[in-house]
């Protein structure tokens, strides 16, 4: 029997298929061969040789790093059931504190999965609460993700011994596994002002993972819903979210949040907080139809009374919303009139826009000179969403009124913009232009200009991207993405330089993309440049712009970029606590991963030349996986070649070569 030395003759015995030198390879002198032995028989049938020989590396005293933690991962990848007993004692393992063999090994036991595994698990649970190991959560952890039925009651009985600290794993594993069995001792949690906030939230998250065909579950008293009442007040939003959903899936449950609405009538009343009122605003919206009752109008006026003096913005937007969900063309006159309310101005005005309320009235509100600018604004904002093309005129009307609000104005031409009315063109163009308009209304004007697209607009467009006003500049350049012309594009690669305004650099960039075509020469030149010197993430930007061009000139610039020589990561920024410092991320890098998204067979050269010796170590595992996604016979030659340079040990290229092999029709082993 031939025996491996070397990493290219261990490759050679893989590929011809020899399965019992693989297991004589893994008791090699040379590690990298030992451990690459090893990974690879994770590839090969179950017989009693290969698992007889990975329990050995198990089982070796001392071994050298990563012999046992890629053995025990071989014998997941293996899914082979007599190998759970050595499974289950790796996972318990109290001699383990640097191997971390653990997490491995509970991976490959849910791999198995299957009777032996789950039986294997449950006869832990009794010592999960006195253990302080951290396999005790890879056990939960495990259980969850096999759905065990079985351990549901020795992890109820465990629950109480976690109590008060650890008792959201235990919760977390029995919300996932999801026995309605669990749901009394979680509503008890969640309703007991003993549990940490935490706990009440996962608990009733781990309710919401119960079936629904098993809710309510029997509680003899109180009842699923009396016991919800207090999460649903709970200081915590998203605990009072989660219990509010939960309420609404009964009749006595909506009947609850109906009185939650209900102004308090005693001083005595339970006070519930504004995001619980909220909550149950919003669960109203999402489903109208479920809340549907005989007392409809004072449903609504409760509706109509938190919208009109709830002192939470929070709860006046959930509760427009609520109304404009339960009560139809009803909810109009409500809706108009909260228009003007600052705070929630622009949310009322989408939900007008999804009404039938009737043009004229909003236009009238729009056109009022004795309302509010609030409301004026909100209302234009309203027709722009609502696409009502007869309110174009009005709209335009409002845009060259000098004594409107900028705010009001500027809203107006928004809405021009959604409607892209060809007829306000040139308005917009000439308060674009004028230099003693309102910066602000300029910059809006700009930007409808470029909804609009009007190709006589962008002379005046060109212009404003080179005005000194900050943001009639930056409306500009965003603008110019809308004229896919060759202009448009030379200009806007004069912003993506070096030293140029960061916000407008990936601004002109996101243009870019927008243009198609006429934009790919100046993606290319700019690809060409010095993109390394651009600064934080906007090479890697550009070498997205360039990647979405389908064109030869598009793989050719990035085949350029991929291969320039490497330069030493520039510290940008200060790393997190603890951790390395940050760099920015080339855009030689960033260009490799395109040409591998690519993966076409026109790719194959800049794709082989990612693999070579001096090349960057980041594009190695996702060029070899398009040349596998390429997938002809030069193009697995080339991974083969890749693979036999290699001197340490990556999990992927034994993938890579079980990819290969598979496609030759060799195998480790008898067909399974």
């Amino acid at each position: 029997m031939e025996r491996a030395s070397t990493i290219a003759e261990l490759m050679d015995l893989r590929m011809a298929g020899d399965v019992t030198a693989l297991c004589a390879a893994t008791r090699s002198q040379d590690h990298q061969v030992a451990v690459y032995a090893i990974a690879m028989l994770g590839s090969a049938t179950p017989t009693p040789e290969v698992t007889s020989a990975l329990d050995l590396c198990i089982r070796q005293d001392r071994p050298p790093h990563g012999v046992r933690w890629n053995a025990v991962r071989s014998l997941g990848r293996l899914c082979a059931p007599h190998a759970v007993p050595v499974l289950l004692r790796v996972l318990t393992d109290p001699d383990d504190p640097h191997e971390q063999l653990a997490k491995p090994a509970a991976k490959a036991l849910v791999a198995i999965g299957g009777s032996d595994v789950v039986r294997g698990l449950v006869a832990l649970c009794g010592r999960l609460a006195t253990s302080r190991g951290h396999w005790t959560t890879l056990v939960l952890d495990a259980l969850a993700e096999l759905r065990a039925a079985q351990a549901v009651p020795p992890l109820l009985a465990a629950l109480w011994e976690y109590l008060p600290d650890r008792a959201h794993r235990v919760v977390r594993t029995l919300g996932a596994i999801g026995d309605p069995r669990a749901a009394s001792a979680l509503l008890v949690l969640a309703h007991s002002s003993a549990s940490p906030t935490h706990l009440r939230r996962t608990a009733l998250t781990a309710l919401h993972a119960l079936p629904a065909a098993a809710w309510p579950p029997p509680h003899p008293w109180p009842s699923a819903e009396q016991l919800l009442h207090a999460p649903q007040r709970d200081p915590d939003p998203e605990t009072a979210r989660l219990a509010t959903e939960l309420l609404a899936r009964t009749e006595e449950g909506r009947d609850h949040l109906w009185s939650v609405l209900r102004p308090a009538v005693e001083p005595a009343d339970p006070e519930h907080p504004p995001h619980a009122v909220a909550a149950v605003c919003a669960r109203i919206a999402a489903e109208p139809e479920l809340f549907a009752t005989d007392d409809r109008d004072g449903h609504i006026a409760a509706l109509r009374h938190h919208l009109r003096a709830s002192p939470a913005p929070p709860v006046r937007r959930a509760a427009a919303g609520a109304l404009a969900a339960c009560a139809g063309t009803e909810a109009a006159g409500p809706l108009l009139a909260a228009l003007g309310d600052r705070h929630i101005s622009d949310a009322v005005a989408d939900l007008v826009a999804t009404m039938p309320v009737p043009p004229p009235e909003t236009v009238g509100l729009l056109t009022r000179p004795d309302g509010s600018a609030v409301q004026r604004a909100g209302a234009a904002r309203a027709l722009g969403l609502t696409e009502c093309h007869e309110a174009a005129p009005a709209l335009l009307s409002v845009l060259a009124q000098d004594s409107a609000p900028v705010t009001v104005r500027a809203a107006a031409a928004d809405a021009l913009g959604a409607l892209r009315h060809a007829e306000a063109a040139a308005t917009l163009a000439a308060l674009a232009s004028d230099e003693d308009t309102p910066g602000t209304l300029r910059a809006h004007a700009v930007r409808a200009l470029g909804a609009i697209g009007a190709p006589h607009t962008l002379a005046v467009v060109l212009a404003c991207a080179r005005s000194p006003h900050e943001a009639v500049r930056a409306r500009a350049v965003t603008a110019l993405g809308a004229f896919p012309v060759p202009e448009s594009a030379h200009s806007l690669g004069g912003f993506v330089a070096p030293h140029a305004e960061p916000f407008l650099a990936r601004a002109a960039v996101r243009a870019l993309s927008r243009i198609g075509p006429p934009a790919l020469p100046t993606l290319v030149a700019l690809a060409d440049g010095p993109v390394d010197d651009l600064g934080d993430d906007l090479g890697a930007q550009l070498v997205a712009a360039l990647a979405a061009r389908p064109e030869a000139e598009a793989t050719a610039a990035l085949s350029r970029l991929a291969a320039t020589p490497p330069q030493p990561p520039r510290i940008r920024y200060a790393a997190p606590l603890g951790g390395p410092p940050a760099t920015d991320r080339p855009a030689r890098e960033a260009a490799a991963l395109a040409l591998v998204e690519r993966g076409t067979a026109e790719c194959l050269t800049p794709l082989v030349a990612l693999l070579a010796p001096d090349s960057w170590s980041g594009a190695h595992e996702p060029a070899v996986t398009a040349l596998l996604r390429i997938g002809t016979a030069e193009a697995h030659d080339h991974v083969l070649a890749f693979c036999r340079r290699s001197t340490h040990f990556y999990p992927w290229r034994v993938h890579a070569l079980d990819v290969i092999a598979e496609a030759r029709g060799v195998r480790l082993g008898p067909q399974k």
